[in-house]
């Protein structure tokens, strides 16, 4: 009867730690192969709910990294998109301070063809207005990761109440 109890001891109980992060990494590596839990189960001979407790943590880290990355790429490419439009900015207002400069010479005696040069101060002021207007939509756009209730009242100061 000894020899009964000494066969069931290693059955019985929690697994020590080191069984059970052994346990975990056999899991993970199942997990990886897109094997499912039952049939990880069946191989590793572990209870089906322990590995179905450990895919589930495997796949709430493997989506909240994901999340993570997409928001840090979200960030990155709002930020890169906002400084090149700086830049077109930039070489916007030169473009518009050299014609209004020509413009302004022609009134000094200097004789320039002035309805080319009104047509593009006129074109050069339209793409102005539409970069400002998509640098500003970009700008007031939160990335995924802020709520709408949070972005609200960072942005103006108060939580508002959904009223029903």
């Amino acid at each position: 009867m000894s020899d009964k109890i000494d066969n069931n001891r290693q059955k019985r109980g929690r697994p020590t730690k080191a069984k059970q992060s052994k346990n975990r990494k056999k899991c993970q590596e199942a997990y990886e192969n897109y094997y499912s839990a039952g049939h990880t189960a069946n191989i590793l001979d572990l209870n089906r709910h322990t590995v179905e407790k450990y895919f589930k943590e495997f796949q709430e880290a493997e989506i909240e990294e994901t999340n993570y990355d997409f928001i840090l790429r979200q960030r990155s490419a709002k930020n890169r998109v906002l400084t090149k439009l700086d830049g077109i900015l930039e070489k916007l207002y030169g473009q518009l301070d050299d014609i209004e400069n020509v413009i302004a010479d022609d009134k000094h005696g200097e004789t320039h063809d002035i309805g080319k040069y009104e047509y593009m101060r006129t074109q050069i002021l339209g793409k102005l207005s539409d970069i400002l207007q998509q640098k500003a939509s970009i700008e007031i756009t939160p990335t995924l990761d802020i709520t709408i209730d949070k972005y609200l009242e960072e942005r103006y100061g108060q939580f508002i109440k959904k009223e029903v």
